[in-house]
């Protein structure tokens, strides 16, 4: 097996494999029928994950009841079924001889185990009864059969090409609770009076009602057993993250880098209940190597907006982690899901209905070029990793698009050997997790998070991200912060205050005034001097040497640069490599340009 570990590389956390800087741009699928494992084998990928769960159980048990998984490892009890799993291993295997494998395994338990522990489990629209994150069975038992899975791999003829790990659960594999709901039922009560006495001393508390979460006019709730529910229902998820990451990092001598899905500051699925908020118990765990999460789907992925971020990467890689992010970008060939395995899906599952859904691509090659492009720019300006999502397969089945991908590659392979500096951000957004356990269900407050995140993108003002625990370590480096937190919780209060001692001006978002707008956000800007790199409400990328430019709408451009530099350009523009403060292009609408920069 590989031996693998994240270490700081001009700045930036970096994938190495046995001692070596590795390209951390990978491939995966869904549907291993449709894999095109072998164009990218082609293009020098050497990177893929493979999925796998240990059940059959749909990982959507919440919305529409689907699983990618025909079979489940640990579906028969007494026989495990390695299958599914081992047979695209070999496929990737034969296209790409010294591939780097990680499994990425849906840690979530087969149907016999579900019959079994009732009590730990609590019951969905479309799944049936599925387990509580938090229940102390789940995670013994998970880990046993994790602790199985792991020494049948080791014992297998391709254990050499595992290079580490991805550990998924919960709603969509991205550790949501399967309900959405925080798993709030009766069958929770013992966790949660548990977690109390241990946070508070108190074992009094009983379960706060549904009621209790819904909207009704306020914008804050202050309801404290609810409150205090919201809390244990995320921190408890990370607590269970925390116990597989461990179980893996044990079971692998330590060699091998583990992430998973977590830390999505800036989602909810409209519920506070939702499990991904308390990123803060995983950030220093020495077992968790990489955080991951897809580019928000926000704004059906559309032309003219940029592709935000979920998660606060800025803290994940001041704190050592990398960010490997899921790019599940659609394509012209992204077909609804019936046609690609017909008559294994209901009819309305993930429908492409008018094209206005997240669910289909542009409709021409062209325009998944620049959806690739425009995916791009942001993740290599923020030095994340990628993996491609090719999710019902053949999305990227074209030699153009997989020209594309080619030259995105050698983009990341120079990015590892050369120091890369750019231009500083002056603005820090922060994410306040815990503020969420103050809000209520589906309400405009929750919405106004995403929505003032959104808003960034088009002031033409690049920023940074963290989470508002980091402030005393980053916010000298800042001249304005912008909290989106309706409000507040006490790290985000403590931010503020350190704003107004050390003198840096901030805005943020209240209980009433919820949402902020591009035009309130850039007159902010304009009252405090930050530097404006267009004066179009276009998306700019800034970061690890390169600054790029998105529009919807095609014409001249121009970025103006802080301080002069050395520019060259990368794609989308045709411009001469020049020392300058001004870059004047023409873009072609709905596209992306990106240039390298340099002192």
């Amino acid at each position: 097996m590989f031996k693998s570990k994240i270490k700081t590389k001009n700045g930036n956390p970096c994938l190495y494999i046995d001692g070596q800087p590795t390209t951390a741009m990978a491939y995966t699928t869904y549907f291993e029928e449709r894999s095109c494992c072998a164009d990218f084998a082609r293009i020098g990928c050497r990177l893929f994950f493979v999925n796998t769960s240990f059940t059959s159980l749909p990982i959507n048990s919440y919305a529409t009841g689907f699983s990618p998984f025909r079979v489940g490892i640990f579906e028969n009890i007494n026989t495990p079924d390695y299958s599914e799993f081992e047979r695209e291993v070999h496929r990737i295997l034969k296209a790409c001889p010294d591939a780097i494998i990680f499994p990425r395994i849906y840690v979530s338990m087969p149907k016999w185990w579900v019959d079994t522990h009732l009590g730990e489990c609590v019951l969905t629209k479309k799944g049936g009864y599925r387990e509580m994150l938090f229940s102390t069975s789940f995670r013994q038992d998970g880990a046993k059969l994790l602790e199985e899975f792991i020494n049948h791999v080791k014992a297998s003829d391709y254990a050499y090409s595992i290079g580490g790990w991805q550990i998924c659960g919960g709603q969509t594999q991205e550790w949501f609770h399967h309900d959405l709901f925080g798993s709030l039922c009766q069958e929770a009560a013992s966790h949660y009076t548990r977690w109390l006495k241990e946070k508070y001393g108190d074992s009094e508390a009983t379960l706060p009602s549904p009621c209790d979460f819904i909207y009704q006019e306020k914008g804050e709730n202050a309801n404290e057993n609810a409150i205090r529910y919201s809390l244990f229902c995320n921190e408890e998820v990370a607590k269970t993250v925390e116990h597989f990451a461990k179980t893996i990092k044990e079971s692998t001598e330590h060699s091998q880098i583990v992430g998973t899905f977590y830390g999505y500051s800036f989602e909810s699925c409209g519920t506070v209940l939702f499990g991904s908020h308390a990123l803060r118990c995983l950030i220093d765990s020495p077992n968790v190597d990489f955080i991951s999460s897809p580019n928000a789907y926000r704004g059906n992925r559309s032309f003219g907006i940029d592709w935000v971020d979920m998660i606060p990467v800025d803290s994940l890689r001041l704190h050592g982690k990398l960010c490997f992010i899921e790019c599940d970008v659609r394509t012209y060939l992204t077909k609804a899901i019936q046609d690609v395995r017909p008559g294994e899906y209901a009819d309305d599952m993930y429908r492409t209905g008018d094209g206005a859904t997240v669910w289909v691509g542009p409709p021409t090659v062209d325009l998944s070029c620049e959806a690739l492009r425009k995916c791009f720019a942001h993740q290599i300006t923020k030095g994340s990793a990628i993996w491609w999502f090719d999710m019902w397969g053949g999305w990227y089945d074209d030699p153009t698009i997989m020209k594309e991908l080619l030259d995105m590659k050698h983009i990341y392979d120079n990015g590892l050997i050369k120091p890369c500096k750019s231009p500083l951000n002056e603005v820090v957004f922060f994410a306040d997790e815990r503020g969420y356990a103050r809000l209520f269900n589906s309400s405009p407050q929750l919405k106004g998070i995403h929505t003032t995140r959104l808003a960034m993108g088009n002031t033409g003002v690049p920023y940074d991200i963290f989470m508002a625990e980091d402030a005393e370590h980053i916010l000298a480096n800042y001249k304005a912060a912008i909290f989106p937190m309706p409000v507040a919780s006490d790290a985000g209060r403590r931010a503020m205050r350190l704003c107004e001692k050390i003198g840096i001006p901030y805005l943020t978002a209240t209980a009433d005034r919820y949402e902020l707008t591009v035009d309130e956000l850039r007159e902010f800007y304009k009252a405090y001097g930050i530097h404006f790199y267009t004066e179009e409400k276009n998306v700019v990328y800034v970061g690890n040497g390169y600054i790029g430019l998105h529009s919807a709408v095609g014409g001249t451009k121009r970025l103006h640069l802080p301080h002069t530099a050395n520019v060259s350009s990368i794609f989308g523009a045709e411009f001469s490599t020049q020392n300058t403060d001004l870059i004047v292009f023409e873009l072609k609408e709905n596209a992306t340009a990106l240039f390298a920069i340099s002192p």
